[in-house]
């Protein structure tokens, strides 16, 4: 069983070409999953989404398709007018798309136990899962998961890893569109079941990042300076 994980699109339609491009080139695999945060924070929102849809697989909701659907009213204005101009670019069709969006998918595996993905924990979409996070914050995430569970996927912090706790095995898949790790390749994963347990692949695809850069220059997207700064740095 392999199951591929894209997460942290954030409007970036270049970086998604070049994630599906690869995944194209691997090994069969049995489900392709995008684990939220689809299009706020990036120049070709309205692409992203209509590419994402054209995929017809499953797709979550991340922290910020719910600020685009809510507006995002206790934010700062630098985020709430992001917000109403991604919805000016996508229309009420597909607010309504990212507001029907599911919190969690579940793989049911016949030979051990199951993949659970999600886009930042099994609560909420807000929390990030830290590669150090302490046994307390760990409990507090994931102590309420069922022991079928083996591993879970998600995305939200933007930097990919992999981490063991307990009987899981955490799998942060990174970002596509907008990594935080110093590395500006788009990043996702992919997971598979090896007989007796979950393996993972991180992979890395490059893409024209200057380009990216001008589109976000000339789609009059607001606060271009602060979106062009996160995506060059690459870092938090």
């Amino acid at each position: 069983m392999r199951i591929a994980i894209i997460s942290d699109i954030h409007g970036n339609q270049l970086a998604l070409e070049a994630v599906l491009q690869d995944f194209a080139r691997q090994p069969a695999v049995d489900q392709l999953v995008i684990a939220g945060d689809l299009c706020l924070n990036g120049p070709c929102p309205r692409q992203v989404i209509e590419t994402v849809q054209s995929l017809h697989c499953p797709v979550l909701q991340g922290n910020v398709d719910v600020e685009v659907v809510t507006q995002a009213p206790e934010k700062g204005e630098k985020k709430r007018s992001t917000a109403a101009w991604t919805r000016e670019q996508i229309g009420q069709a597909s607010i309504n798309y990212l507001a029907s969006l599911p919190l969690a998918h579940r793989i049911r595996n016949s030979h051990g136990s199951d993949l659970l993905i999600v886009h930042a924990n099994p609560l909420n979409v807000e929390d990030a899962i830290f590669p150090n996070a302490s046994d307390s914050i760990l409990e507090q995430l994931l102590g309420g998961l069922d022991d079928n569970i083996g591993a879970m996927a998600f995305g939200h912090l933007h930097i990919a890893y992999t981490r063991r706790w307990r009987h899981l095995f955490l799998v942060d898949v990174g970002s596509c569109g907008l990594p935080r790790d110093e590395d500006h390749r788009a990043a996702y994963g992919i997971l598979s079941w090896q007989g007796n347990g979950w393996e993972a692949e991180k992979r890395r695809e490059p893409y024209d990042v200057q380009e990216v850069v001008k589109q976000i220059n000339t789609c009059g997207m607001p606060k271009e300076e602060k979106r062009i700064k996160t995506l060059l740095e690459a870092r938090y």
